[in-house]
Formats: structure tokens, C-alpha cells, sequence
């Protein structure tokens, strides 16, 4: 699929835009987004392409490139050199409509890694490009390679997930036992996200669109190939109790791997709800806030587990 792309681009988008707008075409960034892109499309794939240019070439020429790719190109798959696929979209983007990730190409150590969602990242990383003249997207590519996260932000992004999990765990047990089915559906689909992100966030790696989501995790090496199982329990219109028990299994099989792994401590996993709280991330005596709260408790005459008071009220 990404050959016949290459081929409606190299064959008719350029030449075309050679012959009109010889500076566009020069300069202009190709980048091919969704299942063409990923070069998983099929017969009902639609052509997600976006042409890039500089904010000053975007506003003086970027309206008459657009409408000549709106009328005056022939349509992805309606040519000879191609077999039928679906309607393509080609935009003409300003360079500034990359926002926070344009900040990536900057040669500083304050990176927006906080701004820019995984899903804006596994694109970055994965989706192909046809032209990069400017090496924006080599750039762009080598700055945010998922070795390049900070550790501190694995951490806090997994604490986060993990928590999340737990908490969609308890909602769902909840409805079931109260027969509410839909509501039950609708945490059980919360649920299925939560495994797939966790399987990313333990393998360190970026991960996509919901679109795409699935056949990404599918490539993932172990945990995620031992938590599929029960993925497909959790999609499928089984028992609610099954699900329920396929939820928690995945669970404790991702927590394994995360011990196995150092990635977290076991006392960060027992106490998720603080460790949130308390940025664990990046503090390596967050529990010590516990214990003076704790100590706190004992010596105003109360008990040590009512601590949370002492937490939240600053006591």
C-alpha cells in the first residue's frame, strides 16, 4: 500500500505541483498519515495525507495548492496506475500547526514531552513520509525517540495508568454485582483501552490512535502477548464475571512484569492512590509525607491509618 502511495504522489501529486508551483514543490514536506501511513490500509482505507510548509509559503501560496488538489488531481485509485482504494484528503498544513512537537527541533533540554500525546508521537515515529527536505521529520524523529522519554515521565505516565486500571477494576465490579449491563459495556471498553496502553507503557514504547491501536499492541513482545487472552475475554460477549476475572489476571501479569522489570517497587504498586498523590516519580522518599502524617496521628490520639486527614488537611 505505501508503493501505490509513493506512485499517486511521485506520478501525478509533484509533477503536477512542479509544473504549477515550482517553489511549493520544492520545499514541501510529505507526510502520510492512518493505515496508509502504517502501510496497513485496505479496501476501506480512506488516504490521510497532509503537504507541509513553511507558515510564510503556507499563506501567500498554500489556498491555490489546496485547490488545485481539491479539483484538479485525479482521485487516489480512479488511475490506471493504481486499483481502487478509498477517497483521499490532502491538506496543505502551515508548519506552526505542528505546535508543541515543532518545539522537539529545538536544540534545548526544555522538551514539551508533557504536551504532546503518545498517539502525536507514535506518528512522528511511525507514519511515513515521502519528502522531507528540510530533514523536518528525520529531526523530528530523532529527537523523540522513546530512548529520549525521561525516565521520570515512564514512571509517573505508568503510576497513572496502573491507578486508572485499578480504578475501572473496582467501577466495573461495582455495576455487574447491580446488573447495570450497559454501564457494565462501557467500563469493560475503558477497561480493554487500559490493558493496551499498559502493554506500551511497559515495553517503553509509544502507541496509537484507537484505530490503530490494537494491531500495534499485537506486535508487542511479552507482557502483551500474555495479556491478549484476556483482552479478547474482555471484547467479546462473554460472562461479566469472566471479564471481571480476565481484567484482574492481566492485571497481576503486567504487575509481574513490572517487578520483574524494576520499573516500579512493589510498595509504589500496593499504594497506587499515593503514590499518584505524592509525584512518586520523581520522589524517592514520597512515603516519608506518610509517616509524619502517621506520626502526627499518634501523637494528637488517633490512629496511625487516619494518617490521610493529617495528609490532606496539612495538619
Amino acid at each position: 500500500m505505501q508503493k501505490d502511495v509513493a506512485a499517486y504522489f511521485n506520478q501525478i501529486v509533484i509533477p503536477l505541483l512542479e509544473d504549477r508551483y515550482l517553489a511549493v514543490a520544492r520545499e514541501m514536506s510529505i507526510q502520510i498519515r492512518g493505515s496508509y501511513g502504517l502501510g496497513i490500509a485496505d479496501e476501506y482505507s480512506d488516504l490521510d495525507a497532509i503537504l507541509w510548509l513553511d507558515d510564510p509559503m503556507w499563506k501567500e501560496e498554500g489556498g491555490q495548492v489546496q485547490l488545485a488538489l481539491e479539483n484538479d488531481i485525479p482521485r487516489f485509485g480512479a488511475t490506471d496506475i493504481l486499483s481502487e482504494h478509498g477517497h483521499a484528503e490532502v491538506n496543505v498544513w502551515p508548519l506552526s500547526w505542528l505546535g508543541h512537537r515543532r518545539q522537539f527541533l529545538n536544540d534545548t533540554l526544555d522538551m514539551p514531552w508533557e504536551l504532546v500525546s503518545f498517539e502525536e508521537l507514535f506518528e512522528i515515529q511511525r507514519n511515513l513520509v515521502l519528502r522531507d527536505p528540510q530533514s523536518l521529520f528525520r529531526r523530528l524523529r530523532e529527537a523523540t525517540r522513546p530512548e529520549n522519554f525521561p525516565e521520570a515521565l515512564w514512571r509517573k505516565r505508568l503510576i497513572q495508568n496502573m491507578k486508572k486500571l485499578d480504578d475501572d477494576i473496582t467501577e466495573y465490579c461495582q455495576v455487574i454485582r447491580r446488573d447495570r449491563r450497559m454501564e457494565g459495556a462501557i467500563i469493560s471498553g475503558r477497561l480493554v483501552q487500559d490493558l493496551l496502553h499498559l502493554g506500551f507503557l511497559i515495553s517503553r514504547q509509544y502507541y496509537p490512535w484507537p484505530t490503530h491501536l490494537h494491531w500495534a499492541f499485537s506486535k508487542l513482545a511479552p507482557p502483551a502477548t500474555e495479556v491478549s487472552p484476556h483482552l479478547e475475554t474482555l471484547s467479546g460477549q462473554g460472562d461479566p464475571d469472566e471479564k471481571l476475572s480476565a481484567a484482574r489476571q492481566a492485571r497481576e501479569t503486567y504487575a509481574s512484569a513490572i517487578l520483574e522489570r524494576g520499573l516500579l517497587s512493589a510498595e509504589i504498586l500496593d499504594d497506587l492512590v499515593w503514590a499518584e498523590r505524592l509525584e512518586a516519580w520523581s520522589k524517592e522518599n514520597w512515603r516519608d509525607w506518610i509517616e509524619n502524617c502517621r506520626k502526627k496521628a499518634r501523637a494528637a490520639g488517633h490512629q496511625p491509618k487516619d494518617f490521610w486527614i493529617w495528609s490532606l488537611w496539612g495538619w
